[in-house]
């Protein structure tokens, strides 16, 4: 017989998740010092990860043992009397023994803020975080105050999409689940036109959340790894400048917009030659001056255009100087919108989506009126609340929320789509520059039917077109030749 540790183990939880388990246990030295260490199971692969775990606070803990004395040891804690949990990777909403709970890495709650003791996030994959818990649900009296203020602090077109869409974050997870895909929120505008305000002192209080990345330092990886650690609280990104940022980023970028839209996973190699897959569940906010030059990211998106005209109304200015006063009155209203999304069924959210498919122009493309959709639910989520405290949209609201569904409306006809009803599509953008070239009638492109028809030369054309492009920083797609003749020849235009 000989010691291999210098401690004895007090088992506090075992989370057990799909792929993994996490061991949470107080290790006692003889001193009668105690050490809460967190162990993976992975964590006892080998000598050296095992150690490396008790190192981690701290340099009183020993192990002296050999690799076939962890095996015994592993077995050992494996037979303790451990309190078991069930383990999720993302923070948010889950439908779990019958009802809907929020979990995160302190515990988790039902509606009312009931403890439910039997399910934890794993602290492995914590990234996004909230304190959102620590605020009371608001009563009808702050709701009331705080409601005016909400759809006051700018233009309607604004303060109603940016409510609908916080408020339809709280329903992400229920829209998942009927194969609903959520959009993201692009806020762009000139400088001091409000854009970063609106981010920082509306939309993060009712997360309760301060975590903001600059758009310009963000890699593939930790794009995927924030993104799957929460299907509720939004990942934040700020200072979007596609003209500024180097392309191999810019499309990592790109690429993780389209796919944590589409509901595609994250994949990463190790150097062993494995793959770790992360699943894309956060909304996403993306602040900057300029919007994405990507059509297809656009369309998944709300697009607001910010200006600074919008804030010369002292009724504006003064909304927003008490939105920012009252912080905690927003983040008593994330409150409240999480407690009553975990009374909602997915039955009822995505009844609400149904719905307001009617009440959308059918003009719209199909990916348009989803994203619409998806807002419109959120106000059903607000309207929710409303009843809930015995109290009327009217009463609250300086806006009734049928004007609020136009207001949604209009927002992306004006901001996404240039007033029309669909985006342009890359053989429209590449006529519409072309219209800049300055071209010679009657040798780069003539007329035919009395004016009705116009014939270009795009074998000659074309080249001159491309070095346009570069000679005056067009940014944009840009089709090679060949790919260009054969989506024209699909299109409406011949």
């Amino acid at each position: 017989m000989y010691p291999i540790t210098n401690f004895i183990i007090q088992p506090v939880e075992m989370i057990v998740s799909e792929d993994e388990t996490q061991m949470t246990a107080d290790l006692i030295t003889i001193r009668d010092e105690i050490y809460r260490q967190t162990f993976m199971t992975t964590d006892f692969n080998n000598i050296q990860k095992f150690k490396n775990i008790l190192n981690r606070r701290t340099i009183s803990l020993g192990y002296f043992g050999s690799e076939g004395d962890l095996e015994l040891l592993k077995g050992y804690i494996s037979e303790m009397e451990w309190v078991r949990k069930t383990g999720v990777k993302a923070l948010g909403i889950y439908e779990h023994g019958g009802r809907m709970v929020y979990v995160s890495t302190d515990g988790a709650i039902e509606a009312g803020g009931n403890i439910v003791e039997d399910i934890v996030q794993l602290d492995k994959y914590k990234s996004i975080t909230t304190d959102i818990l620590i605020f009371e649900p608001l009563t009808k009296e702050q709701l009331i105050i705080l409601g005016e203020w909400l759809l006051s602090y700018n233009e309607p077109i604004k303060t109603v999409s940016v409510m609908a869409w916080v408020a339809g974050c709280f329903i992400k997870p229920h829209l998942k689940k009927s194969g609903i895909k959520f959009p993201h929120l692009l806020l762009v505008g000139e400088q001091g036109s409000g854009k970063s305000n609106t981010l920082e002192r509306v939309i993060l209080p009712v997360f309760s959340c301060s975590k903001i990345r600059a758009a310009t330092q963000v890699t593939a990886f930790t794009l995927m790894k924030e993104s799957a650690s929460s299907n509720l609280i939004p990942q934040l990104m700020d200072e979007f400048k596609p003209s500024k940022i180097d392309k191999l980023r810019l499309n990592a970028l790109y690429n993780h917009l389209r796919d944590a839209y589409d509901g595609h996973e994250g994949v990463r190699g190790r150097a062993d030659q494995s793959a770790v897959t992360y699943e894309l569940l956060a909304p996403i906010i993306v602040a900057g001056e300029e919007s994405p030059d990507e059509a297809a990211i656009r369309e998944r998106s709300i697009e607001l255009l910010f200006s600074k005209k919008d804030l010369k109304p002292a009724s504006h200015r003064q909304a927003f100087y008490k939105l920012c006063a009252k912080a905690d009155l927003l983040g008593s209203f994330g409150r409240s919108l999480l407690d009553i999304a975990l009374r909602v069924s997915v039955a009822e959210a995505e009844k609400w989506y149904e719905e307001a498919k009617s009440e959308i122009s059918d003009e719209f493309p199909s990916r348009i009126v989803n994203n619409l959709a998806c807002c419109y639910a959120g106000l059903s989520l607000v309207n929710k609340l409303c009843e809930f405290l015995n109290v009327t949209w009217a009463e609250v609201f300086p806006i009734n929320k049928g004007a609020c569904i136009r207001y949604l409306q209009n927002g992306v006809q004006e901001y996404l789509l240039d007033g029309g009803s669909n985006n342009k599509t890359i053989v429209e953008q590449t006529l519409e520059i072309m219209a800049r070239m300055k071209l010679a009638p009657n040798q780069d492109y003539t007329f035919d039917k009395d004016g009705k028809v116009i014939g270009i030369r795009f074998c000659d054309v074309y080249d001159r077109y491309t070095k346009y492009r570069r000679d005056y920083a067009i940014t944009g797609e840009c089709l090679p030749y060949n790919q260009f003749l054969k989506q024209l020849r699909q299109s409406d235009f011949l």
